[in-house]
């Protein structure tokens, strides 16, 4: 018998706590205000065997290394939760909807080093424990739904390759003449529904790949469409706590950028809407059955790119502090710190399979894992170790790939971790088989994005 509980607990920031306003030049900022608090939601699935759990943030994600030399916070997060509740720490997803208007966790400016910083995010670990442990608690036994369904004009590619060999990143998608390599694109809403035996609302997990950067460099807190999401699906199925993850969207834009909150709702209720109506679908038919559990992970270490020595990097911003200089310094100082140590995990739940990557890996990525078996893609997920490009894109250029903290992979860690995906899949069995409801796909009428350079 498959029990579940879930909870959901606010980690709304004091203001003072800094949010990103530029990676390229490290600069963090307070907010002005609150728009909408942010959440940690946690769901604990147990099969009287083995339990897992996924605790969903909004959040831009967790730099392991964010709260200082010789700690973990992925590990720390885990270690605590496992003692509280026995949950094995591998068993335990950490992973953030990467909402950008939240506090500077993913470690591309001095965020740590500033007042209060250190106290503050000793408290937040804290609340992302406690939401784990209260979902833990919670446990009922319940019957799990699981489907799928499209929904367009929600994401936009943003690195279409040109016949002309540059690289589109925004505006109104272009006619196919004009495009040498075809984008993929992944715009599957999965879901899982979880009710109790006399059909009230428990949980649901929904799985989306688009970046949040709607409320991007607006200057208040705001958990961007994934917060406006899961409240209108928690609003409409009373008592039911929503966990969002993102997908492999690396490479992929929410369809307006740096807009407004009025387009950040309007993206979060098409989504939201979507959700209940695949909800809707799946109760009319059977709930999974013989649900068991299962967990594996593996970590692999990752060459760096291409970076100068600390000491050379700091001759050069002595020489010279331009933009560019300091940028390759963060970089040299975060390769510093040890290893890119990047965990791939894989949970199962009767015929789901999850796989979760801990970086912004491209939806190239994400759709082959998906052809091996994966249900839900996760990324951000167990740390942050920056974007993971796909070889090509490596030649073709961009934000993505250009030297920086963010950028810190060689070429070809995004295959190898495919990889490593690909065979935790077959360690847990047999692919899922959940069949999705597919409406037509029209791409058409994407609205026009922000002119800026993102995340």
């Amino acid at each position: 018998m498959l029990s579940a509980g879930a909870a959901k607990r606010r980690v709304t920031p004091p203001v003072w706590v800094p949010y990103l306003t530029s990676s390229g030049r490290g600069t963090c900022a307070p907010f002005e205000g609150v728009h909408d608090d942010l959440y940690a939601r946690a769901l604990v699935l147990d099969d009287g065997t083995q339990s897992i759990a996924v605790l969903a943030v909004d959040s831009i994600g967790y730099d392991n290394a964010i709260l200082g030399p010789q700690r973990d916070f992925t590990g720390e997060v885990r270690s605590r939760i496992a003692a509280a509740t026995g949950i094995e720490g591998d068993a335990v997803m950490l992973t953030a909807t990467h909402s950008h208007s939240t506090p500077e966790t993913i470690g591309l400016t001095p965020f740590r080093e500033l007042s209060g910083i250190p106290e503050w995010l000793e408290g937040h670990l804290e609340d992302l424990v406690a939401v784990a442990v209260k979902a833990w608690e919670r446990r009922v036994p319940v019957r799990a739904y699981a489907g799928a369904r499209e929904v367009a004009g929600v994401a936009r590619h943003r690195r279409i390759v040109l016949v002309n060999r540059e690289v589109n990143r925004r505006g109104p998608l272009l006619p196919e003449s004009e495009v040498a390599i075809p984008w993929e694109r992944d715009e599957v809403l999965s879901v899982l529904y979880l009710e109790t035996e006399e059909g009230t609302p428990c949980a649901l997990l929904l799985n989306f790949t688009a970046h949040p950067v709607v409320a991007m460099l607006l200057p208040w807190v705001s958990a961007d469409y994934p917060g406006a999401a899961t409240v209108c699906v928690e609003e409409a199925l009373e008592g039911a706590v929503c966990l969002f993850t993102n997908g492999a969207a690396g490479n992929v834009n929410s369809a307006q950028v740096a807009t407004s909150f009025q387009d950040v709702e309007a993206i979060g209720q098409t989504l939201g809407r979507a959700a209940l109506a695949e909800v809707s679908r799946l109760k009319e038919g059977h709930s999974l059955a013989e649900i068991g559990t299962g967990v594996c992970s593996e970590v692999a270490v990752l060459d760096p790119g291409p970076c100068p020595s600390m000491a050379e990097t700091d001759r050069a911003v002595a020489a010279d502090p331009s933009c560019e200089n300091l940028r390759i310094h963060r970089l040299a100082r975060k390769l510093a710190e040890g290893p890119i140590r990047a965990e791939v995990q894989a949970m199962g739940l009767g015929p789901l399979r999850w796989v979760s990557l801990p970086g912004e890996a491209f939806v190239e990525t994400g759709l082959a894992l998906k052809r091996e078996g994966a249900s839900f893609v996760v990324g951000y997920a167990n740390g942050w170790v920056g974007y993971l490009p796909i070889r090509r894109a490596y030649d073709e250029g961009g934000y993505e790939v250009e030297v920086g903290p963010w950028s810190r992979v060689a070429p070809g860690s995004a295959e190898r971790l495919e990889e490593v995906g690909k065979g935790l899949l077959k360690q847990l069995g047999e692919k899922g088989d959940v069949s999705p409801g597919r409406p037509p796909n029209d791409n058409k009428g994407l609205p026009k994005g922000a002119n800026l350079d993102i995340l």
